[in-house]
């Protein structure tokens, strides 16, 4: 019942604080339009859509054609539904012009494009990294439940990292792959943690682990990912050298990335002015992780903050 909770809590981050100023299109439908996404917000900032306005959220998914207007004081950051990060300091206003045929945007726009409008107008449950500031997800439950990838995230194709809840007095797991072919393979592991060389880019996968021990019926349900493909994750990471670590996060939040985004929310919730903003969003990608009681904090002290 508190895992519930609190994942209702979390979920309010970004369904609560939206302005339904467009419908989602129908299951079946073909999602053409490109969407955008707003990362930060401080101070009184509007958006116009279609003769309609209202206020601009953390999280509020943007369309061609809106108006954002920031007042004297207030600063709006985000991207656009080109995939462009901008940032709208007051005053200030930002129109988001129709954008022309595909060919006028270069590939890393397009690449960021598709992955902000799948993570917005799909699932939202999509995993560069700054590698000096590691975690050990050290987690311990009673089943060994995955942690890192996320459901329907991804990983690198090369030095793809695997992480999974610890059971207490079990020091070996079996961790299985399945590709999207049917090949099935397992490895026996003594930690918590994997890293595999060998998975095939472009290809999608389910895992799952369990304690090595014969007889154990305590396992974890298949989980979803997919390995990204050699130039998205070049593109990706050409576009991730000129953002700072708050849009950086939520971009690597839209790739699947969640823990590389975690590690680039954590240097952006130091950083003083954006950390309401980086919590907020940090609590999003714990909560995408499974992480619900540090999601939960991570929200509670971004909305407690000035």
């Amino acid at each position: 019942m508190r895992h519930a909770f609190l994942w209702a809590v979390v979920l309010s981050l970004t369904l609560a604080n939206s302005i339904p100023l467009s419908a989602e299109p129908a299951s079946g439908e073909s999602t053409s339009v490109c969407a955008g996404v707003v990362v930060s917000v401080r101070g009184d900032v509007a958006v116009e859509r279609e003769g309609s306005s209202g206020p601009v959220t953390e999280g509020l998914v943007l369309q061609d054609g809106d108006i954002i207007s920031a007042q004297d004081g207030s600063r709006c950051t985000g991207f656009t539904p080109s995939g462009e990060p901008f940032d709208l300091p007051g005053p200030g206003e930002l129109r988001l012009a129709v954008v022309g045929a595909e060919g006028v945007l270069d590939r890393v726009s397009l690449w960021v494009r598709r992955q902000l409008t799948q993570w917005i107008g799909e699932s939202r449950r999509q995993p560069i990294v700054t590698r000096t500031l590691m975690r050990d997800w050290e987690v311990e439950t009673l089943t060994p439940a995955p942690i890192i990838p996320a459901s329907g995230g991804q990983v690198r194709p090369e030095g793809a990292i695997f992480y999974w809840g610890s059971v207490p007095g079990i020091d070996s797991y079996m961790v299985t792959f399945v590709s999207e072919d049917g090949d099935e393979a397992s490895r026996l592991i003594r930690s918590h943690k994997l890293v595999v060389d060998d998975l095939i880019p472009g290809q999608e996968y389910v895992w799952k682990v369990r304690p090595a021990i014969d007889g154990w019926t305590g396992q974890s349900k298949w989980r979803g990912f997919r390995v990204m493909l050699a130039e998205e994750e070049t593109n990706l990471d050409d576009a991730l050298r000129s953002m700072g670590d708050l849009e950086a996060g939520v971009l690597l939040l839209s790739a699947g990335l969640h823990e590389e985004a975690v590690y680039r929310l954590d240097a952006a919730v130091r950083s003083g002015p954006q950390t309401p903003s980086a919590r907020r969003w940090r609590a999003q990608t714990m909560a995408e992780i499974g992480l619900f009681e540090e999601a939960y904090e991570d929200l509670v002290r971004g909305w407690s903050e000035p």
